[in-house]
């Protein structure tokens, strides 16, 4: 007989708690092995142990960055593997920094224009001057046809 120490870690319910992550996403993402092997209870409940909890972080960033579910399977197996694989990782993590830098971009423009516009319906409310367009938003063209114009 052996003196095995039973698995250790937080429950699926605790660590949903602690992620702020549904119970299903959870088992999605251990049925689609982006967290690799979990621990489990002699019960066969799966267990969220230090390991996990930290690669789940790091899932949960990819994934809420937009990292598509594959790429996050590719990366986490990765992990796994070890360090020779440490090149692999970062040029995956690279490439999605690059789109994400350009999200974000996108993002703080058109965040610019809804500024401009809660800046000019405030002016129009108040009867003050209409601020300036953005820099990035282009000014209307002239010569596009108009509703009424026919071809």
């Amino acid at each position: 007989m052996t003196d095995q120490a039973p698995p250790t870690g937080l429950s699926i319910g605790d660590a949903s708690r602690v992620t702020g992550l549904p119970v299903e996403t959870l088992r999605y993402y251990d049925r689609a092995r982006l967290l690799g092997d979990l621990p489990r209870t002699y019960g066969g409940q799966r267990l969220f142990d230090d390991t996990a909890l930290g690669l789940l972080d790091v899932v949960i960033r990819l994934r809420r960055t937009g990292m598509p579910v594959e790429e996050v399977r590719r990366f986490s197996d990765l992990v796994r593997r070890g360090d020779a694989h440490r090149a692999t990782r970062l040029e995956l993590l690279r490439t999605h920094r690059e789109r994400v830098s350009g999200q974000i971009e996108q993002l703080v423009r058109d965040r610019d224009v809804i500024d401009w516009k809660i800046a000019a319906y405030t002016a129009a409310e108040s009867g003050g001057p209409v601020p300036p367009r953005p820099e990035h938003w282009p000014e209307p063209t002239t010569d596009l046809p108009t509703a009424g114009d026919s071809e």
